[in-house]
């Protein structure tokens, strides 16, 4: 895949960074940056927001890489903010844990 070839390249990244970043093999990133496989859309999702360009760039549906002007904000916007190991762990916390953590956290802030 091109886009994300140019990507990485415009950002100054190597291949085993950029697997890292999407929590993949080098060889994986590598297959889809050369388009050997498809990339599967929650890696998309993972360089989109990183890059902070719109999955319709990173496919080549479009040109521009930001998304339209018009676009409603997404809660999940500032989840890029947030150490993506950290965020990778978060997600595969039981959700009992999650609350749980959430409800402390809570406590903390009030």
């Amino acid at each position: 895949m091109n886009r994300l070839k140019e990507l990485r390249e415009f950002h100054a990244l190597t291949q085993q960074q950029c697997a890292k970043i999407a929590y993949i093999s080098s060889r994986a990133y590598e297959r889809y940056e050369k388009g050997e496989r498809v990339l599967p859309l929650d890696t998309a999702i993972y360089f989109a927001k990183y890059y902070k360009v719109s999955l319709d760039y990173i496919s080549g549906l479009t040109d521009e890489p930001s998304p339209p002007n018009g676009r409603t904000p997404d809660p999940t916007d500032d989840l890029d903010k947030i150490d993506p190991q950290l965020l990778f762990a978060l997600k595969r916390t039981p959700e009992k844990q999650q609350k749980l953590l959430a409800n402390f956290l809570n406590s903390i802030i009030k």
